[in-house]
């Protein structure tokens, strides 16, 4: 028996926590796009990204550099793990938080979930590889109802196409770095090769904050205590342990399991935004934002 089928067999025996840790990652997902309005609303969104990164960084260092003597990166997998960070954390994760400042948080969650689409579209133009028939169909109704969600919301005042884009190309840059990270050299420890990632996002991020006049704009003490505790939900709750979480399921339980946020997150999202910050829910919003998550469900492979 390998050491991976050992591990899914002593997962299984666990159903309970599995469960838990699904529930986390559903919620924690959908949470992220309310957390990003209200800390960007109160912040420059890059301001929030850079926050985000920095802070989280100097969580995990110490237990990377604690590892770092046990299982030492090369050049080249330091190398990896930084490219992974601008991609995945800055052209992804930044722009998200930047594009959900002119979106309302559920309809930003929606456009966010269509990674899965950007991953069979990137891997056919890119690596070539030939998309079935279930993937196109899952293309196109995905796209048709990101259309529609993007048609129908644009009437609000809270809605800019400007969003849309930033959330669509967040999204593509997930995938991207999705498809880069199997082909790269990265660190064997998860702990370094994420304290890698975090330090290289937020040296990147405060460059951008400091070089453009965002930093000498930000008066820190003037945030109020909700966007605070905002930042701290995405630096504690969606980058430490949502991270930690995700990895466990991917690795030792499934990967359809642990990408299932892709289509579970945007139905949170869009209840706990019209909850929490009243945000319209309206019939139309829930119909387009369901043909677009049956095009994504239709991607996650069943293997």
């Amino acid at each position: 028996m390998t050491a991976t089928t050992t591990a899914h067999t002593r997962w299984s025996a666990h159903r309970g926590w599995v469960a838990l840790a699904v529930g986390y990652q559903w919620f924690y997902n959908g949470a992220n796009f309310l957390a990003f309005k209200v800390a960007g609303n109160a912040l420059h969104p890059l301001m929030v990204a850079t926050l985000r990164f920095s802070l989280a960084a100097l969580v995990v260092l110490p237990f990377a550099l604690a590892r770092w003597r046990r299982s030492p990166a090369s050049v080249r997998e330091s190398g990896g793990a930084a490219l992974i960070g601008v991609t995945m954390l800055v052209a992804s994760q930044a722009l998200a938080i930047w594009g959900t400042h002119f979106l309302p948080a559920g309809v930003a969650a929606v456009f966010g979930s269509s990674s899965p689409l950007f991953l069979a579209l990137c891997a056919w133009a890119v690596f070539h590889q030939p998309l079935t028939g279930r993937q196109i169909a899952g293309v196109a109704i995905g796209f048709a109802g990101l259309a529609l969600m993007g048609w129908t919301s644009a009437t609000g005042d809270d809605f800019r196409p400007m969003g849309a884009g930033l959330a669509l190309i967040a999204t593509a840059a997930w995938a991207v770095g999705s498809l880069l990270a199997p082909r790269l050299a990265l660190p064997r420890d998860p702990a370094i090769s994420l304290a890698i990632q975090l330090i290289s996002a937020g040296a990147l991020l405060g460059a951008i904050v400091a070089v453009s006049g965002i930093a000498a704009t930000t008066h820190l003490a003037r945030v109020p205590p909700a966007a605070w505790a905002a930042l701290a939900f995405l630096v504690v709750a969606s980058t430490l342990i949502g991270y930690a979480v995700f990895l466990t399921l991917n690795v030792q339980v499934s990967t359809t399991l642990a990408n299932t946020f892709n289509y579970a997150a945007p139905v949170i999202a869009l209840c706990l935004s019209a909850l929490v910050l009243h945000e319209p829910l309206t019939r139309v919003k829930l119909i387009s934002g369901g043909i677009a998550l049956v095009g994504v469900a239709l991607m996650i492979d069943r293997k």
